[in-house]
């Protein structure tokens, strides 16, 4: 599974879900929850979005199982060591604090973290 798979979906509305299994695709998804949730409040568009990338579970009880996760961005870098994948994730998360058109610091502040640990550079 690679970023691009959950970029796909978004971009496509015609395509089903991703429903990747596995601890990249675990990652993924609670980088994007954790990026969701850094301002505190949870929009039914930020829900939207997410919902597209979930496996069909109780969505409420996998996010909020996947907001207590430690967010490991070092296992992400290693995961996901291609510039391209790279810079897809930055794609994919900026999508997501996007979702709700409201850009808070908290948001701000993990996306340079993000970009920091994966060495893609910030604008």
């Amino acid at each position: 599974m690679r970023p691009r798979d959950f970029l796909d979906v978004l971009e496509l509305p015609d395509l089903p879900r991703c429903d990747a299994t596995g601890e990249p695709a675990e990652l993924l998804r609670t980088l994007l929850v954790h990026l969701v949730f850094a301002d505190l409040n949870f929009d039914k568009r930020e829900l939207a979005l997410l919902q597209r990338l979930l496996p069909h579970v109780n969505t409420r009880a996998y996010v909020q199982s996947l907001a207590t996760r430690k967010l490991d961005l070092d296992r992400l870098a290693e995961l996901f060591p291609d510039p391209a994948d790279r810079n897809d994730i930055i794609t994919l998360a900026e999508r997501a604090i996007s979702s709700d058109d409201k850009r808070e610091r908290r948001e701000s502040d993990l996306m340079d973290r993000l970009k920091d640990r994966l060495g893609v550079g910030r604008e």
